[in-house]
């Protein structure tokens, strides 16, 4: 059987078609448009393509000057600032939003909300419904009340305030303290907010007002308010019944997120904004 000879040309065709490839095998990739980038650039590249997370803060907006609205319907205070400089930190942004005290655990609950920044209190019954982060303010109660009434008693005790009326926010931790308190002798008043607490001190509803400290001394810093009202008894830190310190909460499973306001909170602290922050809104060291 006669064996197939290669004809010239087809040698000659052969060799011109190896010369070419491993001609375009030199050639730099750039060349054809699909140059290798490097690990860098396909990182910027590839952050610039996703979109930016968002947080969906939940706070009350009536606890001046932790959240209120100002003058011109906007809402500021301590709580915003550190929500904004948190969301910083961890590099998100973030969508501020109010609802009803009640309605803000259910929001976290609901996956409406990612976290509540709103001088929540560390108890152990919020703490079978939500999981909280390490502390980032341990505000004093007090009591405040009218320079007409005389109270000059360095404690506040039932005998001494007998047959009074004490406002207070309702559903706080405050709240708790005064139905063990003053289980009898003294009627408690309590109102949704401290807004509406403050205004009952104004309109003589009550004798006292118990609550946040930190919340009086913003109430007091008006000139008016301060020639008025004042003060009064002792000071209450380090209560169980006042909670554990004030913190960020988070939905109960969610460590993950639990971990990263912890870090970016320790972040804040650590490089003296925090600190700044405080001294913009309070007269008195909150942690």
């Amino acid at each position: 059987m006669m064996r197939p000879i290669l004809s010239t040309l087809n040698v000659d065709v052969m060799k011109k078609w190896i010369i070419i490839a491993l001609a375009a095998a030199a050639i730099p990739a750039w060349y054809f448009g699909v140059a290798k980038k490097t690990p860098t650039e396909l990182t910027v590249a590839s952050t610039a393509a996703e979109p930016q997370t968002t947080l969906r803060i939940a706070l009350e907006g009536k606890y001046p000057p932790f959240e209120y609205l100002n003058k011109d319907n906007q809402l500021v205070g301590f709580n915003i600032d550190l929500a904004n400089a948190l969301c910083r930190e961890m590099a998100v942004k973030c969508s501020i939003n109010r609802y009803e005290w009640d309605d803000l655990i259910p929001a976290v609950q609901n996956d409406q909300a990612d976290a509540i920044i709103s001088t929540m209190s560390i108890t152990d019954e919020r703490e079978k419904l939500v999981q909280f982060t390490q502390p980032y303010a341990r505000v004093p109660a007090a009591y405040l009340a009218s320079k007409k009434e005389q109270f000059l008693f360095p404690v506040v005790t039932q005998d001494r305030v007998e047959g009074k009326t004490i406002g207070v926010v309702e559903k706080t931790t405050f709240d708790d303290y005064l139905k063990t308190e003053f289980a009898s002798k003294v009627t408690i008043k309590r109102y949704a907010d401290a807004e509406a607490m403050l205004a009952g001190l104004q309109s003589n509803e009550i004798n006292f007002a118990f609550g946040d400290s930190a919340v009086f001394g913003e109430f007091l810093r008006n000139p008016n308010n301060s020639e008025q009202y004042n003060y009064v008894g002792n000071i209450i830190k380090s209560d169980p019944r006042l909670g554990r310190g004030e913190a960020i909460a988070v939905a109960k499973d969610d460590t993950v997120m639990q971990a990263k306001f912890n870090l970016a909170l320790d972040k804040l602290i650590k490089s003296g904004e925090y600190k700044e922050m405080q001294y913009k809104y309070f007269t008195l060291q909150i942690m």
